[in-house]
């Protein structure tokens, strides 16, 4: 497959910005005193800079097994209240905590689709020769139909936060549960990165901006997927 290299520097671009911006938005939030997800925020930053890497491979200034670990944690970390909330409130479950189960499962599968990538091995901008020319012969295309599904679920988290964008003005606190921004209180309480209570009311910092970041990460990650098969 053609692999147009401007295309990808462009997107590198993008997520060079988005890596700064959750930066920012870590340095900022508690300074400001404005509610944050940091769990998030941080698994955002490490993708950003991990995509950046594979897009443009002499970028890349973090080792492979590195990265490959610190997304396998993510992946557990995301993954583990999603089941408990999922045995806990199987039948009583409410709207939002229903909200924060899939907030949870759709980062997980952000973690694993980074892992699938590190293991299909081929750098975004090289040709099979370049590839072959640098790391040896080019591991397994992948199972398209799992690259299909992976596709598919970071394409409609986008549309699902581009609509939960849509509809903040309407009701800002239901569009902030939609995507994660509140969970249940024991939840909270249990989380290493859980807010001060006193930060409980406080306003969120930058809500579009945080879900425009989302939606422009989960289409990068859908694009490369697609080149990386």
């Amino acid at each position: 497959m053609a692999r147009p290299t401007w295309l990808a520097y462009c997107f590198a671009a993008l997520m060079v910005a988005v890596s700064v911006y959750c930066i920012g938005r870590l340095a900022f939030a508690r300074h400001l005193r404005r509610r944050n997800q940091t769990d998030v925020t941080l698994a955002h930053m490490f993708m950003g800079f991990a995509m950046v890497g594979m897009l443009v491979p002499s970028w890349n200034v973090i080792p492979n097994g590195v990265w490959e670990t610190v997304f396998a944690v993510l992946a557990v970390y995301f993954l583990t209240p999603g089941i408990q909330l999922t045995r806990r409130w199987a039948a009583t479950s409410s709207g939002e905590r229903h909200h924060y189960v899939m907030h949870n499962l759709i980062h997980t599968v952000m973690s694993c689709a980074m892992l699938y990538m590190y293991w299909l091995g081929m750098p975004i901008t090289a040709s099979a020769h370049q590839a072959m020319a640098m790391s040896g012969p080019p591991r397994d295309a992948g199972d398209p139909s799992l690259t299909l599904l992976l596709v598919a679920i970071l394409i409609v988290s986008a549309i699902w936060q581009l609509d939960t964008m849509s509809r903040y003005s309407a009701n800002p606190q239901l569009a902030m549960a939609s995507i994660g921004g509140s969970a249940p209180t024991d939840v909270v309480a249990a989380s290493a990165f859980a807010p001060e209570a006193s930060d409980a009311a406080a306003p969120w910092l930058a809500p579009r901006l945080e879900i425009t970041s989302r939606i422009v990460m989960a289409l990068t990650m859908a694009y490369m997927l697609v080149l990386m098969t």
